[in-house]
Parts: structure tokens; C-alpha cells; sequence
């Protein structure tokens, strides 16, 4: 049996040369893409940044309203004059506290979002590479394997998200950066991990009450964290126990201590969830299945992880009750307790977060771990590894260049217009019409929006509001009820905004109802019996003082209820500055 050289109670003599050396590599890596947009635009650029998550929009408007001094609890699309008293909480609201640990020193600083932005996903890539590395050491006692390690867990992350055959890639690059989270939390994740580690290895009450600690605050900062670290430290603690029966007293201690201080964070968690604005559900997507999940590329690795491991102990080369063998096995198993815990609760929300944001690093982890458990026998040095996790990220990260450079460069272009409306003098509703601008511009204006893609998601709005805004929006813009009927059918943007994302996206739904011609129809008819009606009040209700264009549209409808001043053209945007008759 392969005999340890050091000690698994010894902590190690922490040495943090090669770790910044990586952190350094991880920083430059993923910089890329807001490196490509800055060069792409040259002396055009206006400061946006390199957006790699269509999502990242959203949280980008919540921050804006935090950093002007919005309350916790807002919809960034509705403005400062709605009442947000009656809205509910909303997944930004509960998981507030990332959000107000970037607001709150970007208001004292007095800089905008946008630069915020830019400055805190260098920060993070830094961060989240320093706390992989101080893990990993703890666990392989390995300068080199551990700085070696941290470049694959963080720079190969899409390679055990999906298949990287695939000639379509669902999920975002570097999806750990998405900002702000769970780019801002994502570290907390593997202090977690070893903050658990040093409490069963050193039998520390003060590492388990760290531990808890971590826990607490992943609770109100992202949900797919905190479940996938409650997953993980159920699947070590287990094993801890059946591995270690000596220590069953110390390790139940510690596992009762973590649990303690996380169930007590739950308790006010679980009471804002209760108090949620109910509208926000639709786009969860909640599953109600006790099908079991088995066939997702973290699985797949994790079960041939597994089966090396099995084979090594079977051989007597690997003590399967060491310290640093269960802690590579939960990384292991830990993707299956995750993606098949429905088969007991029947509930499943959208697993694929867990797949694009968490479970993925975990499962390198894993890979890791067990290149250090056998190293010997792979005869392969760290330098090729490092190699390799370099390559990838490379790749990755100029395909990302390629892929969002139309989308980063559009938004970049507006983003004087946001800035004018931050600074303009009436202050009312705006109207563009493109969706990337309409979600894009609460990162850089606190003006209120008639419609957005994104307005929904935050509470304060329900259905009926949503959809008679959207209808509005497309009135005012010339669109006829047979261009309406011709986009139902082609323009997955106009059918997410009727339908709903989960009833459009596969990803969120696995058996999604498809939309039926008579669905498309029945919407047909009411947006045509919605534009024969218009009236007055109707008009008044969101009263414009801006509509931004890109596209040439047909102003008659526009022009009957507004007065329209002659346009001021900024970029490829048209600015018209409007006033209801």
C-alpha cells in the first residue's frame, strides 16, 4: 500500500510563488475578451465591458441601482418613480449580499459600472485562483501540482460543462467571471472546502466554525453554490465517518458545528423567499420529476474519476481512508448528489446552472486530486499539464472574442446614449428597438424602460403588464399585426417575450411544450385587437420622452399620440426625443 511521505494532519509549509505565478496566468487569460473588444474598438472605445453572459445584464442593472443608491429590493426597469414597496423579493433582493459588497465600495469611489465592472472581474479571476491554489495545497501538500491545478480547474472549465465536440456551445466562457456572480462568491466555494478539510484533518472547532461561516454567506449570495458546497460537505462528512470510525465523535462535532451556523442563516433566507414576488417564478423553471439525471459530461468524467480510483485501491495502491483519497472521492460523487437529489425530492431548478458554474471546477478538482494520488504512475510532469490548461484557455477565450465581438461592439457604441439619458433633463419612459440595447442600458442610466427583456425578472410586474408593454412597444414602432405573426414564427426574442423563456429554451426545460400555430395565432388576434383599441390612456400610462432606434421604422402610430423633435444620431443609434400630444 503507497504510504504517505508527509503526514495528513501536518499543514503544509505554505509557499505562494507558483500560486501568484497562476493567478497571474488566470487574470491575463481571461482578460482576453474585454482585451479583444478594447482593441477592436481602439480609440472608438467607450469603456463598456466585454460582456460573456446575456445574463450579466441583469445583475449589471441591479448593481447600477445600488450604486446610485436604489433600495435592495427594486426592479432597475421601472424606475426611481415606481413603488417598489409592493413587489416582493426577487433573487437579486434575497442574494444581495455580493451585490452590495461591489456597490458599496464603487459609491465611495465614485466610478461607474461599468469601469466597476471591468476592475472586479481582474479582481475576481485573481481571487478565485488564489482560493483553488490554497485548497489544493492543503490537500496535495504540492506547490506545483497545486499552482499546476489551478489553471486546469479554472481554465478548463467548459470541457466538463458540455461536450467540446459540439459544434454549438450553450454555455458562456470562463462562466466562473460571470458578474457579478457568481464571480464574486466563487471563491468562498473553495475556502469552503478547505476550511472543512483543516476542521476534520486538525479536529478544529475554529475551522468549523469558519467553515459555517462561509456557508452563511453563500447562502445570500447564490443559490447553486451554497446547494452544490451543502452537496459536497454531506458527501466528505459521510465519508469521513464510514472511512474513520475512530474519529466519529470529532467528526460528528464538526459536521454538527458547520450545519449549526448554516441553519441558522437559513432560517431569515428561507423567510424572504417566502416573501418573493410570486411573478418571478414562471422563469424558474421548477421541474417536478423523480427522474434520475446520469448522462451530463460532469458525470460521465466523474464516474471514470471513480473507476481509476477504485481500481488503485483494489490494487492496494491507494489507502481509500486517507484524508486526501476521500476528499478527491466526494469531488467525485458529489456531481451525481446534485443532479439526482430530484429522485428523492421529485423538485429539480434548472440543473444546468450547477453543470455551467460549479459542479464542472468541482469535477477538475477531482481530476486533480487524483493526478496526485497516482502520480506516480501516470509519469507525466506538471509543465504538460499546465501546457495544456493554458492551451485551452486560450482557445477558449479567443473564441469568445469571436463569438461576442458583434454583441460587445453594438453595445459599446451605444453606450453614449446611456450615458446621455443618465444626464438628460426630462426624466420619463424610453423606448429602443433592439432588445441587447433595451437590456443593455440600465448598466450605465437609471431611466426606466417600456419595455425590456429582462424588466420581468425582477418582481414589481406581472404577466399582463409585461406583455402589454412589450405590445406597446411594437405598436409604437410601426410593427402590423402580419410582421408581428411572421416574428412569432422566426424570431426566438419575440417568442421568449410572449411565451416565456422555459416555454423557448431547451436548456431550462428539458420537455418543453412547444408553442402550437394556434398559440401564435391567439396572440396574433390580441395584439391586433390591442392596436385597434389604443386609446388615450393607454398612451398616457408609460408616457415616453425617448425612443432610440438602430432599425428604420414606420413612425405613424408613434407620431399620432407624440410630438417627435428632429433626431440626434449618436453611433449607429437615432435619438428622438418625444413628447406625448
Amino acid at each position: 500500500m503507497k504510504t504517505m511521505t508527509r503526514s495528513s494532519s501536518a499543514a503544509p509549509d505554505l509557499r505562494w510563488r507558483l500560486g501568484l505565478i497562476a493567478a497571474a496566468i488566470v487574470v491575463v487569460i481571461t482578460s482576453i475578451p474585454q482585451i479583444g473588444l478594447i482593441v477592436k474598438r481602439g480609440g472608438e472605445w467607450h469603456g463598456s465591458y466585454a460582456l460573456i453572459d446575456f445574463d450579466e445584464l441583469s445583475y449589471a442593472a441591479y448593481l447600477n441601482t445600488l450604486i446610485h443608491g436604489g433600495p435592495r429590493r427594486n426592479n432597475p426597469y421601472l424606475g426611481r418613480d415606481s413603488d417598489q414597496r409592493n413587489s416582493g423579493e426577487s433573487y437579486f433582493s434575497i442574494q444581495s449580499l455580493p451585490a452590495y459588497a461591489v456597490a458599496l465600495p464603487a459609491r465611495a469611489l465614485g466610478i461607474s459600472t461599468s469601469t466597476t465592472l471591468i476592475v472586479l472581474a481582474r479582481l475576481m479571476a485573481f481571487a478565485s485562483a488564489l482560493a483553488v491554489f490554497w485548497m489544493l495545497i492543503q490537500i496535495t501538500k504540492d506547490e506545483k501540482i497545486s499552482a499546476v491545478g489551478t489553471l486546469i480547474v479554472l481554465l478548463c472549465g467548459r470541457l466538463t460543462s458540455e461536450n467540446p465536440l459540439m459544434a454549438v456551445q450553450n454555455y458562456s466562457s470562463f462562466s466562473f467571471l460571470r458578474l457579478y456572480i457568481p464571480a464574486v462568491p466563487f471563491p468562498l466555494f473553495f475556502l469552503f472546502c478547505g476550511f472543512v478539510w483543516r476542521a476534520l484533518v486538525d479536529k478544529s472547532k475554529k475551522w468549523a466554525l469558519a467553515a459555517g461561516a462561509v456557508l452563511a454567506i453563500l447562502i445570500f449570495s447564490y443559490f447553486y453554490l451554497w446547494t452544490a458546497a451543502a452537496a459536497w460537505f454531506f458527501c466528505f462528512g459521510l465519508l469521513w465517518l464510514v472511512a474513520r470510525a475512530a474519529e466519529c465523535r470529532a467528526t460528528a462535532k464538526t459536521i454538527l458545528i458547520v450545519a449549526a451556523v448554516s441553519l441558522a442563516a437559513l432560517v431569515p433566507y428561507f423567510f424572504l423567499l417566502s416573501q418573493r414576488a410570486h411573478t418571478i417564478d414562471e422563469d424558474q423553471a421548477l421541474r417536478f420529476s423523480h427522474a434520475p439525471d446520469l448522462f451530463r459530461v460532469a458525470e460521465i468524467v466523474s464516474l471514470l474519476v471513480i473507476l481509476i480510483l477504485l481500481v488503485h485501491i483494489y490494487r492496494r495502491r491507494l489507502d481509500w481512508r486517507s484524508p486526501e483519497t476521500l476528499f478527491v472521492i466526494a469531488c467525485a460523487v458529489s456531481p451525481f448528489i446534485v443532479f439526482n437529489q430530484q429522485v428523492l425530492t421529485g423538485i429539480s431548478l434548472q440543473a444546468f446552472h450547477y453543470e455551467q458554474f460549479i459542479i464542472n471546477y468541482v469535477v477538475l478538482v477531482s481530476l486533480v486530486g487524483t493526478y496526485h494520488l497516482i502520480w506516480s504512475h501516470l509519469k507525466i510532469r506538471p509543465i504538460v499539464w499546465a501546457a495544456f490548461a493554458v492551451g485551452v484557455g486560450l482557445v477558449t477565450a479567443l473564441k469568445d472574442v469571436r463569438d461576442n465581438s458583434a454583441v460587445n461592439v453594438r453595445r459599446d457604441q451605444a453606450k453614449p446614449v446611456f450615458e446621455q439619458l443618465a444626464v438628460s433633463g426630462p426624466y420619463g419612459w424610453t423606448l429602443f428597438d433592439n432588445s441587447l440595447l433595451a437590456a443593455s442600458v440600465q448598466t450605465d442610466s437609471t431611466m426606466p424602460q417600456l419595455w425590456s427583456p429582462n424588466m420581468h425578472i425582477y418582481g414589481g410586474i406581472d404577466e399582463k403588464e409585461k406583455v402589454e408593454r412589450f405590445y406597446q412597444s411594437l405598436y409604437l414602432l410601426g410593427v402590423t399585426p402580419q410582421m408581428f405573426g411572421d416574428e412569432l414564427q422566426n424570431n426566438i426574442q419575440v417568442r421568449v417575450a410572449v411565451f416565456g423563456l422555459p416555454r423557448v429554451n431547451g436548456v431550462l426545460s428539458r420537455n418543453p411544450t412547444p408553442i402550437s400555430d394556434a398559440e401564435i395565432q391567439a396572440q396574433v388576434e390580441a395584439y391586433t385587437s390591442y392596436i385597434n383599441n389604443f386609446s388615450p390612456l393607454q398612451a398616457s400610462r408609460w408616457p415616453l420622452v425617448y425612443v432610440i432606434t438602430i432599425g428604420d421604422h414606420n413612425f405613424a402610430n408613434l407620431d399620432r399620440w407624440y410630438t417627435r423633435a428632429e433626431n440626434e444620431r449618436v453611433g449607429e443609434s437615432v435619438v428622438y426625443e418625444v413628447k406625448l400630444k
